[in-house]
């Protein structure tokens, strides 16, 4: 249950507040203490590579964190920050572990009061059902660190970063699919070396993709990229739409080994483009454009591109819905929302939708 006026770090349990509060005076007491050096505390924390190669930025993270779990706003963790409170978290746990009476000894009277709420709450509403046969037994929860893991954290991945690329690296991401992890989220935590190799900042073809779709929204919504798409008061024709994107395309990805095929034969007919990067068999990606005035709409997602991944090695498509009116919009949301599925191959096509609605001037706006 999500309160007005908390101090968080949006985790995936209810006690929000009392998981922040806890972190929050352990960071101050552990690390902010003014006795000793913060960064001499926080590289016996992180990962030496981490530390050695982004002192500043180990630095800034747990500052964050610090001001994050006290201030008046919801804050998502990038994967910078999951990986620091992950270790702190360990940190806290060998200490506890080390430290005879520690509960009692290192917890304020804060820590225990929002505990013995929170464990009261929790008993009221999961006492029947849960292993937790008592209040007390719900409070250990919070005084065991070893808990924190996963009442905190929706996953763990970002520990098998090294791994994960590894694998992709010799060919092999079967594992990263399997367990849908995108790997550009953890990008900011590889060795430098390695991010110096992707300089577009993205290991994947579909973060480039994403990133591509991104900036063509924002000239659409922001500059005047939709004036192409009109003919005079005519909407151009879909065949229209895919020569501007495709140049778009082209302009992009220039020099960054991506190649851009049109209208490539696959299986019983074409998709408006298939690109792979690099001749990476598992660096593939269709895209498939329709207008959603179309009577083809529903039959392009459902049926042509999910065949087209079936009968292809492809993994990842993306369906773009190119709408020029109010009415389109609203029908293209409805679709999406409706549209949803989370097989394994339509859990891999990303909708967009393409706005090309014509803006109003500032002027005429006056």
């Amino acid at each position: 249950m999500l309160l007005g006026g908390m101090k968080l770090i949006i985790f995936t349990t209810r006690q929000l507040k009392t998981y922040n509060y806890i972190i929050h005076y352990f960071l101050e007491t552990e690390i902010f203490n003014g006795f000793e050096d913060v960064g001499d505390t926080i590289e016996v924390i992180l990962p030496k590579y981490l530390f050695r190669e982004q002192y500043i930025k180990c630095i800034q993270t747990f500052e964050e964190l610090l001001s994050w779990t006290e201030d008046d706003f919801l804050h998502q963790l990038s994967a910078f920050h999951e990986l620091a409170l992950y270790y702190f978290i360990v940190y806290l746990k060998g200490l506890r572990d080390d430290t005879e009476d520690f509960d009692n000894t290192y917890f304020n009277e804060t820590c225990h009061s929002l505990i013995k709420k929170s464990s009261a709450e929790d008993f009221e509403e999961y006492g029947e059902v849960s292993v937790e046969h008592s209040v007390e037994q719900y409070a250990d929860k919070y005084y065991d660190f070893s808990r924190y893991f996963d009442l905190l954290f929706d996953d763990l991945d970002f520990l098998m970063i090294g791994n994960l690329y590894n694998d992709r690296i010799f060919g092999n991401s079967n594992i990263e699919e399997f367990l849908g992890v995108n790997l550009d989220f953890y990008f900011e935590i590889l060795p430098l070396d390695i991010q110096k190799k992707h300089k577009s900042k993205h290991i994947t073809l579909v973060g480039e993709i994403i990133e591509m779709l991104d900036y063509i929204i924002h000239r659409l919504n922001y500059g005047n990229l939709y004036k192409l798409f009109w003919d005079g008061n005519d909407p151009v024709k879909e065949e229209k739409i895919q020569l501007i994107l495709e140049n778009i395309m082209d302009a992009y990805f220039y020099n960054q080994d991506v190649d851009i095929t049109r209208e490539a034969l696959l299986g019983n007919g074409k998709v408006d483009f298939k690109l792979y990067k690099n001749k990476k068999e598992d660096e593939k990606v269709l895209i498939e454009i329709k207008r959603a005035s179309s009577s083809y709409l529903k039959k392009g997602y459902e049926k042509q591109l999910t065949d087209y991944m079936l009968s292809t090695s492809y993994k990842n498509a993306f369906y773009l819905v190119a709408c020029f009116t109010d009415n389109e919009f609203e029908k293209v949301e409805r679709f999406i929302k409706n549209h949803i599925y989370t097989d394994t191959v339509q859990l891999y096509i990303n909708i967009y939708i393409l706005d090309l609605r014509k803006r109003k001037t500032a002027s005429v706006q006056k």
